[in-house]
C-alpha cells in the first residue's frame, strides 16, 4: 500500500503522538509499504527528507508563513480547528502528483484535508484519535481537574480561555463545534477512554469507533537492559517519573506523596530518591528537597533509568493512552499508575502494576510504599509488566493498523 500520514508535528519534535506515528511508519515501511508523512514546516529542517525509510514532506501554513506570532513556539507550529489555506493547497498538490491508497490523519491537520476528501483526488481516509481533541479544544476532556461532563459552546470557550486566551479560544471552539467530521471513512481511538469521549464529538452517526492502541518500538526491553546505567542516577534506590512536569501529569500529587513517604520512612536503608525526567513548566510545583530533575534525556538513557528503578510512578490526572506506562513496564520498573483514562487499558491492577485513584495523595503514597517494601510484589509486577508491555509494541499493533487500512479501502 501507498500510505499518506498527516501529522501536525513529526520528528525531530517528539512527544507520545509523534513517537507513535514515527514507530508505526517505520514498521509499515519494514513490512513493504510506501509511507509518506506530511507535516508542518519548522525552523532548521529540510522541506523533504527520508527518515528510517519514511519520506517526510514539510509544508507551509498561515501560522508558520504569514502570521508566525500565532505560534508560541516556532518549533511547534499550531494547526487550528479549521482548514489552513496554505496547508490544504499543499496536500492537494501532493494528492494530484501521486496516487495514495489511503490517507491516515492523526490530529487537527485533518481539517486541512477534509475539504479535499470528496474531490476527484481525495483518497479513503482513516483518522486516529490520540487524545480528546475531536470533542475538546484543550484535548484533555477535563474541566477544573475533573472529567468534563460534556461540551457546550459557552462552557468550552470559558474553559479553553485559560490555555489559549479569549479570542483564540472562541475561534477554536466555534470551529470545532461547527464540524460534523464528514470525510472520515474509518475512525480509531488509542484507548477505550478516548473512544468513549468521542461520543461527545460531532461525528457522522454511522461512523463506528475501533480501539487500536498507540504503540512503542520493538526492542525497548533489550534497550533498557543493554544501555549502561546513566551516571546522573543516584547510587541507591530511586523512584522514577517521566513526562511533562505539569499538574495534568499529577506531578504535584506525586511530590506530596513522596514527602509523606520520606517523612514516614522507617526501613534501615535510606528512603529512595525521587528522579523526574521531563520538561519544567511555568506551573511546575516546588519539588521536594533532594529531588533530581533532568531535561532532554536521550531515550536510551530513559529506558536504562526505568530498568534500574525501585518503582515507577505515572500519576496522571488523565491520559489518552499512556505510552510512558508501557515503556516503564518494558524497562522492568514495578509500576504505580493512576486509574485514569487509557492507563486502565494498559495496566492490569495488582497484575502488571498497581492502580490508584487519580489525584489521591494517600492512595499513591500507600501503593508506592507497598512496592518499595514488598520484594515479592515488586518482582511479580516486573515480570508481568514486561509481558503486558509487549502487547503495545509495533510488531503486535501494526498488523491491526493494516487491517483497518484494507477494510477502509475496500468499503470506500
Amino acid at each position: 500500500m501507498k500510505i499518506l500520514h498527516l501529522s501536525n508535528l513529526y520528528t525531530p519534535v517528539i512527544g507520545g503522538l509523534e513517537r507513535s506515528i514515527a514507530t508505526s511508519s517505520a514498521e509499515l515501511v519494514r513490512r513493504g509499504h510506501d509511507v509518506t508523512v506530511l507535516t508542518l514546516a519548522i525552523p532548521e529542517t529540510q522541506d523533504q527528507e527520508t527518515i528510517d525509510g519514511v519520506r517526510v514532506q514539510r509544508v507551509r501554513s498561515v501560522a508558520n508563513t504569514l502570521v508566525p506570532g500565532l505560534n508560541e513556539d516556532p518549533r511547534k507550529p499550531f494547526h487550528p480547528t479549521t482548514p489552513d489555506p496554505l496547508t490544504t493547497a499543499a496536500i492537494a498538490r501532493l494528492l494530484r502528483a501521486e496516487h495514495f491508497d489511503v490517507v491516515h490523519s492523526h490530529d487537527w491537520l485533518m481539517y486541512s484535508y477534509l475539504p479535499l476528501r470528496r474531490t476527484r483526488f481525495g483518497r479513503p481516509h482513516v483518522h486516529t484519535a490520540h487524545d480528546f481533541g475531536l470533542a475538546c479544544v484543550r484535548k484533555t476532556f477535563a474541566r477544573n481537574g475533573r472529567p468534563c461532563s460534556g461540551p457546550s459552546l459557552i462552557r468550552c470557550v470559558s474553559c479553553a480561555s485559560v490555555q489559549y486566551g479569549g479570542p483564540r479560544s472562541l475561534a477554536l471552539t466555534a470551529g470545532l463545534h461547527a464540524h460534523r467530521h464528514r470525510g472520515i471513512d474509518a475512525l480509531t481511538a488509542i484507548s477505550t477512554s478516548v473512544a468513549r469521549a468521542l461520543d461527545q464529538a460531532k461525528l457522522p452517526g454511522e461512523l463506528p469507533v475501533q480501539v487500536v492502541s498507540s504503540l512503542v518500538p520493538d526492542g525497548l526491553d533489550a534497550l533498557a537492559r543493554d544501555t549502561p546505567r546513566p551516571d546522573w542516577l543516584p547510587d541507591g534506590d530511586y523512584l522514577l517519573f517521566v513526562g511533562a512536569l505539569g499538574p495534568h501529569k499529577g506531578i504535584g500529587v506525586l511530590f506530596d506523596a513522596y514527602r509523606k513517604l520520606v517523612a514516614g520512612w522507617t526501613a534501615a536503608r535510606p528512603a529512595p530518591v525521587l528522579v523526574c525526567l521531563g520538561t519544567r513548566r511555568d506551573d511546575t510545583p516546588e519539588p521536594p528537597p533532594g529531588t533530581i530533575i533532568r531535561h532532554d534525556v536521550p531515550h536510551a538513557q530513559v529506558m536504562a533509568a526505568w530498568h534500574g528503578a525501585a518503582a515507577g510512578a505515572v500519576p496522571s490526572l488523565n491520559e489518552g493512552m499512556g505510552q510512558v506506562a508501557v515503556e516503564a513496564m518494558l524497562g522492568g520498573a514495578p509500576l504505580v499508575a493512576s486509574a485514569a483514562g487509557g492507563l486502565t487499558d494498559v495496566v492490569e491492577d495488582e497484575v502488571s502494576g498497581l492502580l490508584v485513584p487519580p489525584g489521591d495523595v494517600d492512595a499513591l503514597h500507600a501503593a508506592l510504599l507497598r512496592v518499595l517494601t514488598d520484594t515479592a510484589l515488586a518482582d511479580r509486577l516486573r515480570t508481568a509488566g514486561r509481558r503486558r508491555g509487549l502487547n503495545f509494541t509495533a510488531a503486535r499493533v501494526v498488523p491491526r493498523i493494516e487491517e483497518v487500512y484494507r477494510a477502509c479501502i475496500a468499503s470506500s
